[in-house]
């Protein structure tokens, strides 16, 4: 980390705005625990929320550091290319094809891509051409499918792959991590055919969980989420990026949303027996909190994540929007 962390304090991406309120002004690090204390503020002209004010590019590159590559390798990897990772990228493959059927010959482009893992379930299971796109190189050069996937490093805005060339662009949790989204969508309509669709799955800032366990909401992960958005900032994200949206966001069902972030307050309140992932077995503390989040789990998490799947108040929300055929 740098010994000082440089703040921006930007324009709305949506509106140009610059008149916000607070909502919460102890956002922090609770995932890797790096420090700085950030705000979580509401633009009063259109209701978008952002981490504001925010790290610098050149800084926010820090809190990255050993999270998703280095370090953090392993248990990153490991999570995308497990059992759980592939169910997750099946699932949202199902997502994706609400809007779109790929199939052989189509072409994908996954925003974020990390390890792959989406990209690698699209193409073996459609037979389309899929590429994954992240600024990471580390995470691209350990990714798990290099037999089928195209993996490149760099940034929409930055890498020329060709307008019109997509018929599938995909932002699975990566969209809230743009500095401007509004840009981040033009530049992946630009990349679309004519008819084709832009995916995006985001935490979703207005979910019952949210409201609940506030600053430590496990999605809101700050400052790395610069964004944060509720259905309708969402949908005017897409719309102001010139594509039509397809239809209110779905809310999409992981069950360990409450959990995890139960889990952190808990953590921290009990001088955190859990320590980046690992238990300290030889503190009963330890032992008692994962009791407490498994009981939780299955009382708590799996009944209500179902009541408020079917409600439209899980913490994670999926919306695809086309580019018109002219």
């Amino acid at each position: 980390m740098p010994a000082a962390v440089e703040l921006e304090s930007p324009p709305c991406p949506l509106c140009r705005g610059d008149d916000y309120r607070v909502l919460i002004a102890d956002a922090r690090d609770r995932i890797a625990r790096k420090p700085g204390v950030f705000q979580v503020q509401e633009c009063r002209t259109c209701g978008l929320v952002v981490t504001r004010p925010r790290p610098v590019a050149q800084h926010l590159k820090s809190f990255y550091e050993h999270v998703y590559s280095g370090r953090g390798a392993a248990r990153a990897q490991a999570t995308q290319a497990g059992a759980i990772g592939m169910l997750v990228a099946r699932y949202r493959l199902r997502g994706v094809a609400r809007f779109h059927r790929l199939g052989p010959g189509q072409h994908l482009l996954d925003v974020g891509c990390g390890y792959g893992a989406f990209a690698s379930q699209a193409a073996r299971q459609t037979g389309c051409q899929a590429t994954g796109l992240d600024m990471d190189e580390a995470c691209l050069s350990a990714a798990i499918d290099p037999m089928h996937v195209r993996y490149v490093a760099g940034t929409l805005a930055d890498l020329a792959l060709g307008q019109g060339r997509f018929d599938v662009i995909t932002f699975f949790e990566s969209l809230e991590h743009h500095a401007d989204p509004v840009e981040a969508l033009r530049a992946a309509r630009a990349l679309l055919k004519p008819g084709g669709v832009c995916v995006v799955e985001v935490p979703n800032f207005g979910s019952f969980w949210r409201r609940v366990f506030g600053t430590w909401w496990l999605p809101l992960l700050v400052p790395q989420h610069l964004a944060h958005f509720t259905p309708a900032t969402l949908r005017a994200t897409l719309s102001a990026a010139g594509l039509d949206v397809l239809g209110p966001p779905a809310s999409m069902f992981y069950p360990v949303e409450s959990t995890a972030s139960l889990g952190l307050w808990l953590n921290e309140r009990l001088g955190r027996p859990i320590r980046r992932y690992r238990l300290r077995w030889q503190r009963p503390d330890g032992i008692l909190l994962l009791a407490l989040l498994a009981l939780w789990w299955l009382i708590i998490e799996v009944p209500v994540q179902l009541i408020l799947a079917l409600g439209g108040q899980t913490g994670h929300q999926l919306v695809g929007a086309s580019r018109r055929a002219n």
